[in-house]
């Protein structure tokens, strides 16, 4: 699967569970398996947390700083310019899951 099919599976897979309740309370119980169902691409042994934002709780997730570089962090400590982090964008609103 190539990053844009797993963002449409992923996409898809959030779409899912905010509309189907039995489909949401598996995907909390077992994200793994329910996203290995669903078409992405899970590894073997990797541990996943689904919380979900509510109209008092936002749940901000940084993303794991082994996979940045020097020159990222410089960046996003003010030393350079990015806009981007890899998958982790500055843009407040992709903090959010809709």
């Amino acid at each position: 699967m190539n990053d844009e099919q797993s963002a449409r599976a992923a996409a898809d897979l959030y779409a899912r569970a905010m509309t189907d309740a039995e489909f949401k309370a598996q995907l909390v119980a077992d994200p793994a398996s329910v996203m290995r169902a669903e078409g992405l691409d899970v590894p073997e042994g990797m541990e996943i947390k689904v919380v979900e934002n509510s109209s008092s709780t936002v749940y901000v997730v940084l993303p794991d700083p082994e996979t940045f570089s020097d020159e990222i962090l410089a960046a996003a400590s003010g030393g350079g310019e990015a806009s981007t982090f890899g998958t982790a964008s500055l843009s407040l609103s992709s903090w959010y899951c809709y």
